[in-house]
């Protein structure tokens, strides 16, 4: 992304989020509250059984980007706004979840999942607004490689390939959220030994 062109507009209306505003009466004052309707969500933790590894996705995040550049320590630094991420996408098309993820797979790392395992489901941004992060696990392999992936329109995205065992010391240094870390100890636990890695 030209970080160059980049430069912050009136937000009139999106196609994905709505703010939303509600006011109320408590012991005799009124107060309001702020949020952001958004849409659901699906993630996908996949495990590559030839290379022992899960394949994530890295990709630039604006709301990341302006959020450490607005804080007092910033410092310009090559990796900001960067992010590693389960394959995801937004629950925005008349298909099942399953096919939406299947879909985000193709698009985001070129990997054609054979079978989706549901993981659990999260409600995220209670404060904020609310939506809803559907969790998968697919097993894939290279027979399951159909192209380069990269994103779709602007998206640019990367594939990063982490060996199991290599987990713990990679994120010590990226910046993430809890669901790639739940997700690992999802697999730890319940996948760990059906591949042979505990």
């Amino acid at each position: 992304m030209n970080l160059k062109t980049l430069k912050e507009e009136r937000f009139v209306s999106s196609p994905y989020i709505q703010p939303k505003r509600y006011t109320y009466e408590y012991k005799g004052k009124k107060y309001s509250w702020d949020f952001i309707c958004a849409k659901d969500s699906v993630s996908i933790l996949l495990y590559h059984v030839d290379l022992q590894s899960f394949v994530f996705v890295k990709q630039f995040r604006i709301p990341l980007w302006h959020y450490q550049t607005s804080l007092k320590e910033y410092k310009e630094n090559k990796n900001l706004g960067y992010t590693i991420e389960l394959c995801s996408g937004l629950i925005d098309k008349n298909l099942s979840i399953e096919e939406i993820a299947k879909e985000e797979c193709i698009e985001e790392l070129g990997f054609h999942p054979k079978k989706l395992e549901k993981i659990n489901e999260f409600y995220s941004g209670f404060g904020s607004g609310v939506s809803k992060q559907n969790l998968y696990f697919a097993e894939i392999s290279q027979k399951d490689k159909l192209s380069q992936g990269g994103g779709i329109d602007t998206e640019e995205i990367e594939a990063v390939y982490v060996k199991v065992v290599d987990f713990e010391e990679f994120t010590k240094n990226i910046i993430r959220n809890s669901l790639l870390d739940y997700s690992y100890f999802w697999f730890m636990k319940e996948k760990a030994k059906v591949y042979n890695l505990a």
